[in-house]
């Protein structure tokens, strides 16, 4: 009988301490956090201010695989790397493909630029880099794995952060926050996202569309809109010289509207990540 009744008293306990607990998870996700609170929360997971300023120059290497869903037949696998120092960036992706060798983006810390295809032909991504090169120039190409990262520098890049709130994401809650560079807001619009618990950058989606043009009879298909999507995830989270760095990296791009649609995926996984390697600046140059 008191052995029973015990019991009884226990699983109370238990669901009540499990409903509180429950409760204090809701109030706490539910509590809006301002942008400066998430991007501290945010800094913190990459390591300490210590760690984070001793690393001025990061070359991140590995394998990727590339995959055309729509748009091409191409399942491959190649190389990929970058390279970063301060806000610099170049980032190469090599693959066995005669007609589509691979991409080429870089900023130089002035100007942004992205490679040409042979026969001078830009590749998709390519043509969205040329178009909309924000992401280069304000360093946000590549997210913590690299040094030009904005959030690195707040006080220099000062960019317009809008915090809005838990966001699901492929079934995933998130923190969202907009992104707009301090001067000017372009047509280009960029949405950061974090894990709720550990507040790593674990995803960016830049997104842009461009409207219908007048049409004809003979050429009617002039009337639809364009849509341009690429979004970056992030996974993989290991510890690199005091520093927690994500180890996998995926870049889909898509299109739809009035050119030819496509759904192309980038699958890099890093190998070896080193950190302070001289690096000359004519690494960052395109020829």
């Amino acid at each position: 009988m008191i052995h029973s009744y015990l019991s009884t008293i226990l699983m109370l306990s238990l669901s009540t301490a499990c409903f509180l607990s429950s409760i204090r998870s809701a109030q706490a996700q539910d509590k809006k956090l301002t942008s400066e609170e998430l991007i501290a929360r945010h800094l913190d997971s990459i390591g300490t201010a210590e760690a984070r300023s001793k690393a001025s120059t990061r070359v991140a290497s590995g394998e990727t695989k590339f995959l055309a869903r729509l748009g091409g037949s191409a399942n491959v696998d190649g190389q990929a790397m970058m390279v970063s120092s301060g806000v610099k960036l170049r980032f190469g992706i090599k693959l066995p493909l005669n007609d589509y060798p691979g991409e080429d983006i870089a900023f130089d810390g002035a100007k942004a630029a992205a490679g040409l295809l042979p026969q001078g032909r830009r590749s998709q991504l390519s043509a969205f880099f040329s178009s909309q090169n924000l992401p280069l120039i304000e360093g946000l190409i590549g997210g913590t794995l690299s040094t030009a990262w904005p959030l690195l520098r707040m006080d220099k890049t000062q960019p317009k952060l809008d915090y809005r709130g838990l966001k699901k994401v492929d079934g995933r809650q998130f923190h969202e926050v907009g992104y707009r560079p301090r001067k000017g807001s372009g047509e280009l619009k960029v949405s950061l996202f974090f894990d709720p618990e550990t507040f790593r950058h674990v995803r960016t989606k830049y997104s842009y569309e461009i409207g219908a043009a007048i049409g004809t009879r003979e050429n009617s298909n002039m009337n639809t809109e364009s849509y341009y999507t690429l979004t970056e995830d992030f996974d993989d989270f290991l510890a690199v010289d005091g520093l927690t760095l994500p180890h996998k990296y995926k870049m889909q791009f898509s299109a739809e509207g009035r050119g030819a649609s496509a759904l192309l995926d980038w699958t890099v996984t890093i190998k070896k990540i080193d950190h302070n390697s001289k690096i000359d600046d004519l690494v960052f140059v395109i020829k």
